[in-house]
């Protein structure tokens, strides 16, 4: 009977002794110092777009990191829906009316501070976020396919596809389709603005040297100039998103 509850308590702290003993692996000195220096890459979607990014500074405190930001995302209308044209065999998807595919380019500072701590084991640790700076809008002109009818001899037609911009005088069953990305790269305008950002960030993770964190939050890009996504909303100048992003990096002390 003694021996039968000695098994019966082994059995039942076994699962503690487990917990401690993962909790000795990670809870070594290199996880229990401050490192000065962190670094991140990061993937992100926001309402009209997806995108990357990368983040380097410094944690100036326990409490407060400061990083310079970088991020390079696609930006769409609301208002784009993709088409296909079915009265020809091998047409190609495209967008009606849209007039430019749009690019945001950003750097900025930002700045991350505690909310709330997680324990030295592991967890889940809050921030709230801000960043700003300046943003760059790429305007590439979208090209379309157009097929042009051309009567020929004894009343017989043919056609010719032929590559130009959006005019709203063309009919969308006379677009063959969307073209390649390549026509219009020596057409690319830029336009200059500036953005800000306010988030939560989700760091979690039980090693001090390594990051993973998701984010949530919204961001704002002003463009003075106007940025022309849509023939029929041009030169808009407030892009307004939500977005969500996950980053993995690292900490370190620079000697």
């Amino acid at each position: 009977m003694r021996l039968a509850g000695c098994i019966l308590l082994f059995l039942l702290f076994l699962p503690g002794l487990s917990e401690a003993q993962d909790r000795m692996l990670t809870d070594t000195i290199d996880n229990l110092i401050i490192y000065s220096n962190e670094k991140s890459g990061l993937i992100q979607a926001h309402s009209n777009g997806i995108g990357f990014g990368y983040r380097t500074g410094v944690n100036r405190s326990i409490n407060n990191t400061r990083l310079w930001a970088f991020d390079f995302v696609t930006m769409q209308s609301p208002k784009q829906v993709k088409t296909i044209n079915p009265y020809y065999t091998n047409s190609r998807r495209y967008v009606y009316g849209k007039v430019n595919d749009v690019f945001i380019m950003r750097a900025g500072i930002s700045e991350k501070r505690l909310l709330n701590r997680k324990p030295y084991w592991g967890g889940v640790e809050l921030r709230w976020i801000w960043e700003t700076g300046a943003s760059m809008g790429i305007e590439k002109p979208y090209y379309l396919f157009v097929i042009r009818l051309v009567p020929g001899p004894g009343g017989n037609l043919s056609y010719t596809i032929d590559t130009e911009k959006f005019n709203s005088d063309v009919s969308w069953d006379d677009i063959y389709g969307k073209a390649p990305f390549t026509r219009g790269l020596n057409e690319i305008k830029l336009r200059p603005g500036a953005y800000g950002k306010l988030g939560f960030n989700f760091e979690f993770g039980n090693v001090r040297t390594s990051t993973r964190a998701v984010e949530v939050g919204v961001v704002a890009d002003v463009h003075p100039f106007g940025i022309s996504i849509m023939d029929s909303n041009t030169n808009q100048r407030l892009f307004l998103n939500f977005y969500l992003s996950y980053a993995m990096g690292k900490r370190f002390n620079k000697y």
